[in-house]
């Protein structure tokens, strides 16, 4: 049996909310679209569920999956800080000493032309 075609996740929410405002039925769809009726009800159990968690968060609050990506991105920040420090403790280990800077005397004349030979 041939793999159904790839639907688009905002097409999937037309067919869904077009099931749930009865506008057609999920075997209606399920034959549109050339998918199986159990496909049609993955996608509205998973719409619905996605739905309801959209409003279990309540507004201005963090979802799960934002949390734990916030967390994420400070322990990758505190890694990369971590790391920044040891690159510049192995360049400065690399680095020759520089030697303290005596002024040298400038000869007579240093930064003038020469003068032609007559």
């Amino acid at each position: 049996m041939p793999r159904p075609p790839v639907i688009p996740a905002n097409k999937k929410a037309e067919i869904i909310l077009a099931i749930l405002s009865g506008e057609m039925t999920a075997a209606e769809a399920a034959r549109t679209l050339g998918v199986s009726g159990q496909a049609i009800s993955n996608w509205k159990r998973c719409f619905l569920k996605a739905g309801c968690e959209g409003l279990e968060s309540g507004t201005g609050q963090q979802t799960r999956r934002e949390a734990e990506l916030m967390k994420e991105i400070t322990v990758l920040k505190s890694a990369l800080g971590d790391s920044y420090l040891q690159l510049q403790a192995i360049r400065s280990r690399l680095r020759p000493a520089a030697a303290p800077r005596v002024g040298r005397p400038v000869p007579v004349g240093a930064g003038q032309r020469p003068r032609a030979a007559i």
